[in-house]
């Protein structure tokens, strides 16, 4: 079978992954902004921020080099080092989940007691639980098993349905229950993951194992180029709660749920397509590079394109007017939303890419170069508001996209030139 041919065929697997593991979230959020007043979405932002800056050590230090590694593995191999990375990230994990104490700093002002312990108590356990069961899928997808975390993800959005029903049912304090919910998606998922790893690992040999010391020497950076976005992206929650409200950064997080079946759909080609292209960035092979690069801009484009016709706009063929209502209350704010990430969709498969070549540094590099750019947009929510958030990351994303191609360019060219 074709390289070509195999893409193909793994693709729907892997968007069926980022699907079902994104309704999950889409549920929690939806129960979020419907839950939650003007004022609780808002410090339900923050609390969201400050999950994915606590997601970002064990990702970014432990799972994601350790990914990388694995494509130099033989594909046969690569379920069997599961276990190993998933055991080297348990711990990183547990030190990112404090982060979320920083989320109650900053909501204690606008928010009472019993919502900052509800949504503080059950983001920590989120933070811990979701990068290990997310290392998991992406480990499966990268061992050529596809389907396998398309199950995981399957069964995590069925939990979330019924841990969101039951909460309901016994009349849960409503901060108790978006990440709460999740909460309890994640450890069902990861278990059965688990399980469904341990039953692949007996079918293959473990040929070799990933040592800590080298997941470190590039994961620093990778933490690096990681956490200044993510620390930028909770600074800005703050701003724009600062100068707009509280209420302007919650129809802005109305806004972000409405717009991630974008990143959901990016996700999933990127779960298939990262390992082929982080192969060809190792062997600086172009054409196979080229050749994912354009099966995957024209399908976000495209998809994007839909997107934003359908959902952008509240009018009567768009389902999503009916179930984020609150999303629409700023006119043009979803669309703008979209925008940004069909921007920052863009960037993802060129991240692999330059970490398939080991240009870890460069990732940090421009990291710290382009983040400030989202402070910049959240700070004239004095006069933007709601749109600052997206302002800010529309102009951030394009701007990387730009820098990172030119970068991945020269990537070949120079080795051409050898």
């Amino acid at each position: 079978m074709s390289k070509k041919s195999r893409i193909t065929t793994h693709l729907p697997a892997g968007i069926v992954d980022a699907a079902f593991a994104s309704l999950a979230t889409f549920a929690i959020g939806l129960a979020a902004v419907n839950l939650l007043d003007d004022t609780g979405r808002g410090v339900y932002a923050i609390y969201f921020t400050a999950f994915m800056l606590a997601t970002v050590l064990p990702r970014h230090l432990i799972f994601t080099p350790a990914e990388v590694d694995a494509v130099s593995f033989p594909e046969a191999d690569r379920v069997g080092l599961i276990r190993r990375t998933v055991g080297l990230g348990a711990g990183p994990a547990a030190v990112g989940a404090m982060a979320v104490g920083l989320a109650a700093l900053v909501a204690a002002p606008v928010a009472e007691t019993e919502m900052i312990i509800g949504f503080t108590v059950t983001t920590a356990i989120t933070s811990l639980l979701s990068p290990i069961q997310d290392h998991v899928r992406k480990m499966l997808h990268i061992a050529a098993r596809s389907w396998l975390a398309a199950v995981v993800s399957i069964v995590q959005f069925l939990t979330a349905g019924v841990a969101l029903l039951v909460m309901w049912l016994v009349d849960t304090p409503h901060p108790w229950v978006p990440f709460g919910a999740l909460s309890v998606a994640n450890l069902v998922s990861l278990a059965s993951g688990w399980a469904l790893t341990l039953r692949a690992h007996r079918e293959v040999a473990d040929a070799g194992r990933i040592y800590l010391r080298d997941l470190l020497s590039r994961g620093k950076w990778l933490v690096a180029q990681a956490v200044v976005p993510s620390a930028a992206g909770f600074v800005a929650a703050a701003l724009i709660t600062h100068l707009a409200g509280a209420d302007a950064l919650g129809y802005a997080e109305s806004a972000r749920v409405v717009s991630q079946p974008i990143l959901v759909f990016a996700t999933g080609l990127t779960a298939v397509l990262a390992p082929r292209t982080m192969e060809a960035a190792m062997k600086r092979d172009l054409p196979a590079a080229r050749r994912a690069s354009s099966v995957y801009l024209r399908a976000v484009s495209i998809a994007g394109a839909a997107y934003l016709v359908i959902a952008g706009w509240n009018w009567a063929v768009n389902p999503m007017r009916y179930l984020v209502p609150s999303a629409y209350e700023i006119s043009g704010l979803v669309a703008l939303a979209i925008i940004a990430n069909i921007a920052g969709a863009a960037t993802y498969l060129q991240i692999n890419e330059l970490l398939g070549a080991r240009r870890e540094p460069t990732l940090a590099r421009l990291a710290w170069a382009l983040s400030p750019i989202l402070l910049v947009g959240a700070a004239t929510a004095s006069a933007t508001g709601a749109f600052a958030r997206a302002i800010g990351r529309v102009g951030e994303s394009t701007v990387r996209f730009l820098v990172q191609r030119r970068v991945t360019g020269a990537l070949y060219d120079s080795a051409t030139r050898r």
